[in-house]
């Protein structure tokens, strides 16, 4: 009796291990199959599984691996591929035979989103809408592609969590790779089927740490992938965040922030148009049209603003210079050859340095690494200002051009911006016309060629009494500049001069006065920064000395004396000879 009661129960635990054993390898079976089944119900899909069903156990879980879910024909790409697919189970599921893949996790999912040449989604399921589901997603990447104009986008390294609701919509919240950067994404998406129709509503809000961007409009793609609504872009540094959109800007490179856009995004493929911008870069505010052109290999941009106030001063690129030494800090010529642009600008005012305009004109065009700059401002009391600036990036070296040429101009401001000289008032006209190649300042300063004029009238050379400086050079040789006095008044300053290799040349400068007349010639050295200049010297029709006066140098610290032979090597000689007013010969 106990030895049948032993057999009976070694043949119910045979019988459960059996059990065991076949529900452990046929129960994902009925996984697989219930996932097929509710695929061909709800999408009209089918959902292979090429590696094998798996149950694991720590969660309780089914693991399909190697799974694929169909596109519309047999003949297309599959719409999404995972390396696995794994769904909770409880127990209950599993003996039952009908487990809830509302909720799973795809591990490596190839997701293409494709549109063929007739115009057809492989994501629109004919009329069919999929019941709600919660998609996990462990670093997919995402793939969209329309034959009809070639235009595709891809999205890397996507983790996240992907809803889709019983209504047709879907909302997305995770990260993804965009351009060599890590995004948070946080989508919601009206209606999938939709989208390939008239459109659908969706809210987008991207955010990294280059900075933001929200939308929200309407996506569609029966024509062309395109978005149309508002947009917010925000980024407290400018240079990654247009890295970021597909600006290809050359690592560190400068352009200052803060940086703001607000606006009616109008887009289609890669281009992308801002209507009705305010857009705010630094202490810059503006408002008008904006539009990036991302199709082709070299990214356009366009600007079309309307601004209060221009300052131009952010707009000039670090040189690296320092007080008495030109900038050997490489120029960003590379930045000419990364997008083109047209870019138009009116603003009611325009700062530069010291110098303030008016009405003022702004145009840009940059094209093939060709940069040609136009600026015209109205000045105070009818005065008028152009300058133009071209850079050419691809010319080895880099070469510039620019021309400068103002009309019933005060003197100060503008000779002050372009020279330093700010010591000089006054009224008139001037002109430069110059060219340099290099690329660094320094390079530059030594290349620079071309012509200069200037006229003006009514002004004053501040901290400067030339008078007093020649009479005081009849006594010695001073050692520097004097220390600064009331100035030198004059009626009229005129004079051209030419530019090759750097050197400055003066053929005659003159400055008239009632009761003084000077005139001056020689050269400046730009790149030295230094000076060897001559100056006569005459008040009220007599020479104050009957030598002209020489100042040689550098330029912020010359030495200054009368131009008698040998002076400098024998100065009491020198000094001697001119007191009798014995003949002499200039240095």
């Amino acid at each position: 009796m106990y030895d049948r009661r032993l057999v009976a129960g070694g043949a119910a635990i045979a019988l459960g291990v059996a059990a065991a054993i076949a529900f452990v390898f046929i129960a994902p079976r009925w996984v697989a199959s219930s996932l097929n089944n509710l695929a061909q119900q709800q999408l009209g899909r089918s959902v292979s599984v090429r590696g094998g069903t798996h149950l694991d156990f720590s969660p309780l879980s089914v693991r399909l691996d190697d799974a694929a879910l169909s596109g519309p024909a047999a003949d297309d790409d599959s719409l999404a591929i995972a390396s696995s697919v794994v769904i909770p189970v409880t127990l209950g599921q599993l003996f039952g035979g009908a487990p809830d893949v509302s909720t799973m996790t795809l591990t490596a999912p190839e997701i293409a989103l494709l549109i063929n040449e007739r115009g057809e989604a492989n994501w629109d399921f004919a009329g069919l809408t999929p019941r709600a589901m919660r998609l996990t997603l462990e670093q997919a990447h995402l793939r969209y592609f329309d034959v009809r104009n070639s235009q595709s986008m891809e999205l890397d390294h996507v983790d996240g969590v992907l809803d889709l609701r019983p209504d047709g919509g879907a909302a997305f919240s995770g990260t993804a790779v965009i351009n060599d950067r890590l995004i948070r994404i946080d989508a919601d998406l009206k209606s999938l089927a939709r989208i390939n129709a008239d459109g659908s509503p969706i809210e987008l809000a991207l955010s990294a740490n280059e900075g933001t961007a929200n939308f929200s409009g309407r996506l569609a793609t029966a024509k062309v992938l395109s978005l149309a609504g508002p947009v917010s872009l925000a980024s407290d540094t400018p240079g990654p965040a247009l890295r970021l959109l597909g600006l290809p800007l050359p690592q560190g490179t400068t352009v200052t922030g803060p940086i703001t856009v607000d606006g009616a995004l109008d887009s289609a493929g890669r281009a992308y148009a801002i209507r009705n911008a305010t857009l705010a870069l630094g202490a810059f505010r503006a408002v008008g049209e904006l539009a990036a052109d991302l199709r082709n290999d070299q990214p356009k941009l366009q600007a079309n603003l309307t601004a209060d106030s221009l300052r131009l001063d952010g707009f000039v690129p670090v040189s690296g210079a320092k007080n008495g030494d030109w900038g050997r800090t490489a120029l960003p010529f590379s930045l000419l050859k990364s997008f083109d642009a047209e870019v138009s600008i009116v603003a009611r005012s325009l700062a530069y340095a010291d110098v303030t305009a008016g009405a003022s004109n702004v145009g840009a065009t940059l094209s093939g690494g060709k940069l040609d700059v136009a600026i015209a401002s109205q000045l105070a009391n009818d005065g008028e200002v152009s300058f133009t600036a071209k850079a050419d990036a691809g010319a080895v070296p880099p070469s510039v051009a620019v021309s400068i040429a103002a009309q019933d101009a005060e003197a100060q401001p503008l000779l002050g911006a372009l020279t330093g000289a700010r010591g000089i008032t006054g009224k008139g006209d001037f002109a430069a016309d110059l060219t340099a190649s290099g690329t660094t300042q320094e390079e530059l300063a030594g290349t620079l060629k071309g012509t200069a004029s200037v006229g003006l009238a009514a002004g004053n050379i501040s901290g400067l009494d030339l008078a007093g400086l020649v009479l005081a050079a009849r006594q010695k040789i001073l050692d520097g500049w004097p220390a600064p006095a009331a100035g030198t008044a004059f009626d009229n300053l005129n004079g051209d001069a030419a530019i090759a290799d750097g050197i400055v040349t003066f053929r005659e400068l003159t400055m008239q006065s009632p009761g003084l007349s000077v005139s001056v010639e020689g050269i400046l050295d730009v790149l030295r920064q230094g000076l060897a200049i001559s100056a006569s010297v005459s008040a009220n029709g007599q020479p104050l000395l009957s030598v002209p006066v020489i100042a040689k140098g550098l330029w912020a610290h010359p030495k200054i004396y009368p131009d008698v032979p040998d002076i400098l090597n024998n100065p009491e000689g020198g000094f001697s000879r001119l007191q009798d007013g014995a003949p002499l010969q200039g240095n």
